[in-house]
């Protein structure tokens, strides 16, 4: 199974599948600040997946197929991949 999830890492010329947008409501407001705070999260987040080791890995925004979402796919904002467990969010 470490295989497995060790050949993620390996660079493939498979790209990852695009995302369903929903159609937009007249309704519908702009978020620009909440998009903004998300964006800065995940900056740190990042800085902080780079100051792992160098035994861990880490992958961000993996898409998943999921049969039963609305869009077909599921999204895992963050995994890490190290020698002693696997931790995922």
């Amino acid at each position: 199974m470490l295989k497995t999830l060790l050949s993620l890492f390996k660079k493939s010329e498979i790209k990852p599948p695009q995302a369903v947008t929903k159609p937009k409501t007249l309704k519908s407001k702009p978020k620009v600040a909440s998009t903004r705070i998300g964006e800065l999260g995940e900056h740190k987040i990042n800085i902080q997946l780079d100051q792992l080791p160098k035994e861990c890995k880490s992958l961000s925004d993996l898409m998943l197929p999921n049969p039963k979402s609305r869009t077909g796919y599921t999204q895992i904002d963050h995994i890490v991949i190290s020698p002693y467990c696997i931790f995922f969010h």
